[in-house]
């Protein structure tokens, strides 16, 4: 009996340090356990709020401090609980202050929580050599676990704010238009070598948030604000817009040196893109990414519709016909799956119509 409740305590304690190592610690992966609550509180908060009549933003917008909290309690109870296994067994070996009477599995979560949190209250205290070694390797451990929890906040709230930054500098910047047209006032009122700024600009933007998404796939996207204009799945299918718009200006004469730029950002938009699905939709949708069935609209369909926004915005300049490259084909095939997916993921769905990457009119009404 002691030998199994020490090998399932010191298996446990080794289960939550590899967890929180990985997803704390480690910049390119999650542990599993911090992945499960991740997925099943997501679920739970969408669910929660999909099913209502007016669907609500609340239960979206809690999901991020109740994923932190949720995977907080997941790692330190089985922490705790391991450390209360290894010393439950002898237990009664322990020094005990007058009066203590028997220690039982109880008395070893008490001291387990007192050892992890350092606080030491004194009235169990180890006698020998190993056990005070393993009482002062678990007091380290529960320091350790806490400090690292303490900085992964802060860095997630930074995170959070290089994520929030780009939504709203994307839905500043389409205010009454959109993606095309943002590309096309550009183009038309400021010049091409604005217009390759602004793409230089984007494709830092989007690192940003790539890299925050691959440091902090607890809570990148699940962290939700209460205003919709922080919400970043707005944001990518307008970048996807202005990138195909981008792609196909440059093929034309007077904004031929905006090519470099826009390949740059379509680069990545991709590259975000796949860190997110690899994240949030499962693995097992990345071979759709070239699959145009999984889209709301066929990439034929969309590269009409933006070529004759053009045509409409740049006028007589735009001289091109209607037909893409490799590069734009590509672009259209991953993101407009990607988007699809991940706009059913999010809830989104339901509170915003129309297809990913669209082309309403400048004089239309924006969708609420």
């Amino acid at each position: 009996m002691t030998l199994v409740a020490v090998t399932a305590g010191l298996a446990l304690i080794a289960v939550v340090v590899v967890d929180v190592w990985l997803t704390v610690l480690h910049p390119d992966a999650e542990g599993p356990i911090a992945r499960t609550v991740r997925r099943l509180v997501w679920r739970a908060s969408s669910l929660t709020a999909g099913r209502r009549r007016t669907p609500r933003r609340t239960p979206l917008v809690w999901a991020g401090p109740v994923l932190v909290t949720g995977t907080f309690l997941a790692w330190l109870g089985p922490l705790v609980l391991g450390v209360a296994l290894v010393v439950w067994p002898n237990l009664d070996g322990y020094h005990r202050v007058a009066g203590y009477g028997p220690a039982g599995f109880v008395d070893a979560l008490y001291y387990a929580t007192g050892l992890l949190t350092v606080l030491g209250f004194g009235d169990l205290t180890p006698d020998t050599g190993p056990q005070k070694l393993f009482a002062v390797t678990a007091a380290a451990l529960g320091f350790g676990f806490f400090a690292a929890l303490a900085t992964y906040l802060i860095e997630l709230i930074t995170g959070l704010t290089v994520r929030n930054r780009f939504a709203l500098t994307i839905h500043d910047q389409v205010r009454g238009t959109d993606g095309v047209g943002l590309l096309a006032r550009s183009l038309t009122d400021e010049g091409v070598d604005v217009a390759r700024e602004r793409c230089t600009a984007w494709a830092a933007s989007l690192r940003e948030v790539d890299d925050t998404v691959r440091r902090y796939p607890l809570v990148a996207l699940t962290y939700r604000p209460r205003r919709r204009d922080y919400d970043i799945e707005p944001a990518l299918e307008q970048i996807a817009a202005v990138t195909v718009a981008a792609l196909l200006a440059a093929r034309c004469d007077p904004w031929r040196g905006l090519r470099p730029r826009a390949e740059e950002l379509a680069y990545a938009l991709l590259r975000l893109q796949d860190t997110i699905a690899s994240r949030y939709l499962g693995r097992h949708l990345l071979p759709a990414a070239s699959d145009p069935a999984a889209a709301d609209a066929h990439p034929d369909e969309v590269l009409r519709r933006v070529h004759a926004r053009l045509v409409d915005d740049l006028g007589p300049r735009f001289d091109r016909p209607p037909d893409g490259d490799r590069f734009v084909d590509e672009v259209l095939s991953r993101s407009l799956p990607f988007l699809a997916a991940l706009r059913g993921w999010s809830v989104l769905g339901v509170t915003r119509d129309g297809p990913p990457i669209g082309v309403a009119r400048p004089d239309e009404p924006e969708r609420p």
